[in-house]
C-alpha cells in the first residue's frame, strides 16, 4: 500500500492512480486523501486462484474461444468469491484505518487505463460508500474481478497494440457531495478549446460519471466566463450518502440549475490550473462539498487531437464512426441477441456486396460496432474499401445514407489503387451480369421457400418442442435470414446504382433542374411494400368512422391498453384482425427480436386510428398518394421531351430499373422483418423453457450462437451471464444516446444542449413545402396525440412510425437520408420530410411553429400564427 501521491509510476499502480498522484502536485487542486494496491497484489491473487490460461493476458490475446463470454463469466466470479490473501486483505485492512477508518470510494486502475490514445474509462469497476472492513475487501475483489468484463476484455482485445494487463485499486475518502460531474476543458465534440463544458448533477453525480442520465450540461466561454449554451437536464432522483450508505433520494417538481455562477467560475479556475499543468485539454471528475470543490480524476480528452493524413488507420483511436444511416435501422440500444444477429448480417452483408464489385475486403476489417449498446458503422473502413472503385463519390453516398464526417474521412482516406479493382473488373462483372440475369428466378424460387416457411411457423408447436428441436430450428431459420439478406443486399445496390446513374444522368442532361426531377421521378410508384400498411389503416379508420360502436372504444380507451378483443363485433374488428393478418410482423424497431410485434402489442395502431378518427375524414391524404403518381408520370413525360434520342432510351431504361429496385429492396425488406419475427418467437418459446428465475426474456440476453449452443445442450448454466448481460442493457437504456458521429470511442457527453437558432439544415429526403405547428414524439405508442395537419417531429422514425405519416402535415428526423425505407414512403405519401437535422427534437418543442423545406432540406421556426 502505498499513500496517494507517492502511486505516479502507473507500470505498478495504473492510470487512474498515476493521474490522481499528479492531480495532487497541482497547486490549488483539492484531492480527497486515500491510498493504492499495488498491480502486485492483483498477480498475486491471480497466481493463487486461477489456472496459468486464465491469467489476464492469456485471456485477453489469446484465441477467441478463451474469450466466450461463459468463460469470462466463470473466472470473474472465482477472482470475486475468493477475495485478496489473507497478507493482502490485512495490509489493506490497516492503510484504511489508518486513513481514519472513514466511508471511502473504491475504485479499479488499470495499467491500461487513461492513456493518451484511449481512456478504458467506465470499463472496470467502482464502488463507493464503503463503511466497514468486510465491505472494502469485497469491492476491492470486484475491481479485480472487472479485469475480466466481457467489455473491457473485447475492447482490449482490438487495440492494436498489446498494452500491460494488470490491477491497481484505489481507496479515497468519500467526497459527500451536494453537487457533482464532469468537466471538459476543450469542447470534445468540436475540438473548440476556446469552450469548457461542463455537466452536473445534484448528489455524488454518479449518472453523469456512468451516463445514466442527462445532467446539465453548460458551454462555457473560456476567455469571458459567459455562458454561451446551458440546457437543464432531466432527473428523477440523486444519489447521497446518508446513515452510512447510499441513498437514492427522489426528486420532483421541476428540475432546476445545480450549478450558479459561483460554481462555473470555480469550475473554469479549475480548468486553467489543471490544463496548465498538463499542457494539453483535459477530462475532469469534479464534485462540490459544502463549497469546497474536489478534483476526483483527471486524464487526457481522447480523440480530440487533429486527424492526422497518415496510413495509419487501423488504429481504432482514429476510426470515424457513425449511426445516421444504420440507427435507422436499429435505433437505441439493442439485445445481445439482436447485436449478435445485426454484426452478422451487417458486416457480412457489407462484404458481400464490396467482394462482389470486385473490392478487396480485409479479413479482419471491423465495420460495426456496439457502442453503449448502439450499433455504429465504421466510416473509415467502409470509405477505405470503397475507395478502391475508381471515380468513387464519398459525398455522394453519404447525401444518400445521411450524415456528416466528409471532411475527416477524406482526410483519412485517401483514393486506393485502382489497379487490382481493375483487374478483377471483367470478372466482377461478368459474375453481377449472371446475377442480375437470374434474379428474376432466385426471386420466383425465394418466395416459394418463404411461403413455406410462412406456413410451418403458423402451425405453432414451438411451446412444447424439446430445445434440441428448437435448436435445429433456429439454426435452419439464421440460414434462412441469411438467404433472405443477400437477395435484399442485392436489390438494394441496384437501386443504390440506379439512382446514382440517374443522378448523374440528370445533372449531365438537365442541370438547372436535376434536383426536381429526381424529387418528381423517385415517387408515385403506387404499389410500394412498406406503404401498404400506413394506406390499409387510413381504410380502416374509414371502417371504424362508419361504425359508433367501434369508434367509441378506439376514441375513449388507452390506445396501449386495447387488444383485438375489445373491438366489439363488426366490420372494424374484422378489417383490423385482416390488418394483423398481413402486416402484423411490422414495429417500430422491428430489427429488435425483443420487441413486440404489432400483432402482439397493436397500441401503436391503435393510436394511430385515434388520431386518424380525430378529425374528419380527409380525402386529400390520399389523393397525396394519386398526385405522386400524375407527378412523377409527368416528369417521366418532360424529361424525354428534354432529352436527345439517344439519351431517351438510356433514361426509360435507368426509371425502370430504379422503380423495379425500389419495389423490389421494400419487398425483401418486410421479408427479412417476417424472418426476424420467425427468430423472436423461437427466441420467446426457447426463454419459456429457461429457468424462471433467468427472466421471461432470459434468451435475448444470450448471443446467437450461445443459445444455439445453450439449445443443444453444450451450455450449461449462464444465470450469472444472462444477469450480467441484463444488467448492462438497462444501464445503457438509461444513458444517453452518444452523438451520431464522432472519431475512436464516444466522449463522455450528454447531448447537446437545447439550439437557439431558428433555421437547421439537414437532407431533403422527400419533397415539399408546408407549415405547421410541431408535434414532438418519441415513440409511436405516442401517436394518437398527433393531431392532423401537425409537423411530426422525431429522433428517428422507420417503417414502423409511417402509419402516423398520413396524418402529418411533415416530418422532420435526427436519424436518416434520402433512400431510407421512411423517406420511401413519405415521398409515397406525398409527405415532406427533412431527415438527419441534428438535436432537432429537443431544439423544437410541441406547439412550435414551424416551415418545413422537403425540396432544399431546411425546417424554420416561425413566429406564432397572425
Amino acid at each position: 500500500m502505498v499513500p496517494l501521491e507517492g502511486a505516479r509510476d502507473r507500470r505498478q499502480y495504473g492510470g487512474k492512480a498515476a493521474q490522481l498522484a499528479w492531480l495532487r502536485g497541482v497547486g490549488g487542486v483539492s484531492v480527497p486523501d486515500g491510498f493504492v494496491i499495488a498491480a502486485a497484489a492483483f498477480e498475486r491473487a491471480v497466481v493463487q486462484s486461477l489456472a496459468p490460461a486464465q491469467r489476464p493476458d492469456r485471456v485477453v490475446y489469446g484465441d477467441a474461444p478463451g474469450r466466450r463470454p461463459e468463460r469470462l463469466s466463470a473466472i470473474r466470479r472465482r477472482v470475486e468469491s475468493e477475495g485478496p490473501p489473507a497478507e493482502v486483505a490485512e495490509a489493506i485492512v490497516a492503510a484504511w484505518r489508518a486513513l481514519g477508518a472513514c466511508p471511502v470510494a473504491v475504485r479499479s486502475s488499470g495499467l491500461h487505463e487513461d492513456g493518451e490514445d484511449a481512456s478504458a474509462a467506465g470499463l472496470q469497476e467502482s464502488v463507493l460508500g464503503v463503511t466497514d472492513a468486510a465491505g472494502l475487501l469485497a469491492a476491492v475483489a470486484r475491481c479485480w474481478g472487472s479485469m475480466y468484463g466481457e467489455r473491457a476484455v473485447a475492447y482490449l482485445a482490438r487495440r492494436p497494440q498489446q498494452a500491460e494487463l494488470g490491477m491497481a485499486v484505489v481507496v479515497q475518502r468519500l467526497v459527500a457531495a451536494r453537487v457533482a460531474g464532469v468537466l471538459f476543458t476543450a469542447d470534445p465534440l468540436s475540438g473548440d478549446r476556446g469552450l469548457a463544458v461542463i455537466e452536473a448533477a445534484p448528489g455524488l453525480g454518479l449518472s453523469v460519471v456512468d451516463g445514466d442520465a442527462e445532467p446539465d450540461v453548460l458551454h462555457v466561454a473560456r476567455d469571458d466566463g459567459r455562458v454561451r449554451a446551458f440546457r437543464v437536464g432531466t432527473r428523477r432522483q440523486r444519489w447521497v450518502f446518508r446513515d452510512a450508505a447510499l441513498v437514492a433520494e427522489p426528486l420532483s417538481g421541476r428540475a432546476e440549475a445545480c450549478v450558479g455562477p459561483a460554481e462555473v467560475e470555480a469550475l473554469l479556475g479549475l480548468a486553467r490550473r489543471v490544463e496548465a499543468a498538463a499542457a494539453a485539454p483535459r477530462d475532469i471528475e469534479w464534485a462540490f462539498e459544502g463549497d469546497r470543490l474536489w478534483a476526483l480524476q483527471s486524464r487526457p480528452i481522447v480523440g480530440l487531437r487533429a486527424t492526422r493524413a497518415d496510413d495509419d488507420l487501423d488504429d481504432p483511436a482514429r476510426w470515424v464512426w457513425s449511426n445516421v444511416n444504420v440507427g435507422e435501422a436499429l435505433p437505441g440500444v439493442a439485445t445481445p441477441l439482436t447485436w449478435s444477429i445485426a454484426e452478422d448480417f451487417s458486416g457480412g452483408g457489407f462484404r458481400s456486396a464490396f467482394r462482389a464489385i470486385g473490392c478487396e475486403v480485409p479479413e479482419r476489417l471491423v465495420l460495426v460496432g456496439n457502442f453503449h449498446g448502439r450499433i455504429f458503422l465504421n466510416l473509415t473502413s467502409f470509405m477505405r474499401v470503397a475507395r478502391q472503385v475508381p471515380l468513387f463519390n464519398p459525398k455522394m453516398l453519404l447525401e444518400f445514407g445521411g450524415g456528416g464526417g466528409l471532411d475527416l474521412i477524406e482526410t483519412q482516406v485517401k483514393p486506393g489503387r485502382w489497379a487490382p479493382f481493375l483487374r478483377r473488373a471483367p470478372w466482377a462483372g461478368a459474375r453481377f451480369a449472371f446475377d442480375a440475369a437470374r434474379l428474376d428466378a432466385r426471386l420466383a424460387r425465394f418466395e416459394r421457400d418463404f411461403g413455406v416457411w410462412r406456413a410451418t411457423m403458423a402451425e405453432g408447436g414451438l411451446a412444447d418442442a424439446p430445445r434440441p428441436a428448437l435448436g435445429r430450428r433456429w439454426r435452419a431459420l439464421r440460414d434462412f435470414l441469411d438467404h433472405t439478406g443477400e437477395l435484399m443486399l442485392s436489390c438494394a445496390s441496384g437501386y443504390l446504382a440506379s439512382v446514382v446513374a440517374m443522378r448523374s444522368l440528370l445533372r449531365a442532361a438537365v442541370a438547372p433542374e436535376a434536383e426536381r426531377f429526381e424529387r418528381e421521378l423517385l415517387a408515385g410508384f403506387a404499389d410500394l411494400e412498406s406503404a401498404a400498411p400506413g394506406v390499409a389503416l387510413v381504410h380502416l379508420g374509414e371502417i371504424a368512422r362508419r361504425e359508433e360502436a367501434a369508434r367509441a372504444v378506439l376514441t375513449s380507451a388507452e390506445p396501449a391498453a386495447l387488444r383485438v378483443e375489445h373491438l366489439p363485433e363488426g366490420p372494424t374488428r374484422r378489417a383490423f384482425c385482416n390488418f394483423l393478418e398481413a402486416y402484423g410482423f411490422r414495429c417500430a424497431r422491428e430489427a429488435e427480436l425483443s420487441t413486440p410485434r404489432w400483432r402482439e402489442a397493436p397500441g401503436p395502431l391503435f393510436a394511430a386510428l385515434r388520431a386518424h378518427l380525430s378529425r374528419p375524414f380527409d380525402p386529400q391524404s390520399l389523393a397525396r398518394m394519386e398526385r405522386q403518381s400524375v407527378l412523377r408520370a409527368r416528369a417521366e413525360a418532360e424529361l424525354e421531351g428534354r432529352l436527345p434520342g439517344v439519351l431517351r432510351a438510356t433514361a426509360r431504361h435507368l426509371l425502370a430499373r430504379t422503380q423495379r429496385f425500389a419495389r423490389l429492396r421494400e419487398r425483401l425488406r418486410a421479408r427479412v422483418t417476417e424472418c426476424l419475427g420467425f427468430l423472436r418467437q423461437v427466441a420467446l418459446a426457447a426463454s419459456a423453457q429457461m429457468p424462471p428465475r433467468w427472466g421471461p426474456d432470459g434468451a435475448f440476453y444470450l448471443s446467437s450462437r450461445e443459445l444455439s449452443q445453450w439449445l443443444d445442450g453444450a451450455l450449461g448454466d449462464v444465470e450469472d451471464l444472462v444477469a450480467a448481460r441484463r444488467a448492462e442493457v438497462i444501464r445503457d437504456l438509461g444513458r444517453p444516446d452518444p452523438p451520431s458521429l464522432f472519431v475512436g470511442s464516444p466522449p463522455r457527453q450528454a447531448p447537446a444542449p437545447v439550439d437557439a437558432r431558428d433555421r437547421w439544415l439537414g437532407v431533403a429526403a422527400a419533397g415539399g413545402v408546408v407549415t405547421g405547428v410541431v408535434r414532438v414524439l418519441r415513440a409511436p405508442e405516442e401517436g394518437a396525440a398527433l393531431q392532423p395537419g401537425e409537423v411530426l417531429v422525431t429522433p428517428v422514425a422507420d417503417v414502423g412510425w409511417t402509419p402516423l405519416f398520413l396524418v402529418a402535415t411533415a416530418v422532420v428526423t435526427e436519424l436518416g437520408g434520402a433512400l431510407s425505407h421512411a423517406a420511401l414512403v413519405a415521398r409515397e405519401y406525398g409527405v415532406p420530410v427533412v431527415a438527419n437535422v441534428p438535436n432537432i427534437a429537443r431544439s423544437l418543442k410541441t406547439g412550435d411553429r414551424v416551415r418545413v423545406d422537403g425540396d432544399r432540406g431546411v425546417v424554420e421556426r416561425l413566429g406564432p400564427e397572425p
